[in-house]
């Protein structure tokens, strides 16, 4: 079994320590390193390059925000995700700016963090459901620079149109009766077709070419 390495950054003690006490629980997961403030983390994060880095937004000095993008240029294979308190569109649409890979409210479930944290490992995104759709919907309209959408073949585009709801690649091949590796290999062809860099990226450029309707998220 793989064990993901974690680093942890939130500069409350006991949020830390909840943090710990909830993922140390977890077989496949470990705790390498806990920080108090974006700065330590991003130091932390070059010397021991974790798999996965949990990050507060609000931190004092360098807060969660700076922390991700410079976490993601100086360990480039960790994945980024934010838990915070702030239920916030703005926050949501900086964090994915900045590289992170999830966006979750400290209120998240047990069982939800921990799929959460399988998803983003294993290459996936992972934001929450109610702010990515409010995200979405308020995306302005844009054509679609060089035709991307149209490159796409029919299933890609049925997939595409899933990833804008949040769907992993799982519930995705259930809907579909194909299997997750089909379903793997259709969303990087999607990716590269599109030109993005992940899935929200995506999600963003298929709701501003009209595939999806900002009403129906």
């Amino acid at each position: 079994m793989k064990r993901y390495r974690i680093l942890i950054a939130d500069d409350h003690e006991l949020a830390r320590s909840g943090l710990i006490a909830v993922l140390a629980s977890a077989d496949d997961l470990e705790i390498v390193a806990e920080a108090a403030d974006g700065l330590s983390a991003v130091a932390l994060a070059e010397n021991l390059q974790p798999d996965i880095a949990l990050l507060d937004i609000r931190m004092g000095g360098v807060d969660g925000l700076e922390a991700a993008a410079q976490i993601r240029v100086k360990s480039p294979e960790t994945r980024i995700i934010m838990l915070t308190m702030h239920d916030s569109v703005d926050y949501l649409e900086a964090a994915i700016k900045a590289g992170a890979s999830g966006y979750a409210l400290k209120d998240i479930r047990r069982e939800e963090l921990l799929r959460m944290i399988a998803n983003v490992a294993a290459g996936q995104s992972f934001f929450n459901v109610d702010l990515m759709r409010r995200l979405l919907r308020r995306v302005a309209p844009e054509a679609s620079a060089d035709g991307a959408i149209e490159r796409l073949t029919v299933r890609e585009r049925e997939i595409l149109v899933r990833l804008t709801t949040g769907e992993t690649n799982k519930e995705i091949a259930k809907a579909l009766a194909i299997s997750p590796g089909t379903v793997k290999v259709h969303v990087e062809r999607i990716l590269n077709k599109l030109r993005v860099a992940d899935r929200t990226q995506a999600a963003v450029v298929a709701v501003r070419a009209g595939l999806v309707d900002r009403q129906s998220l």
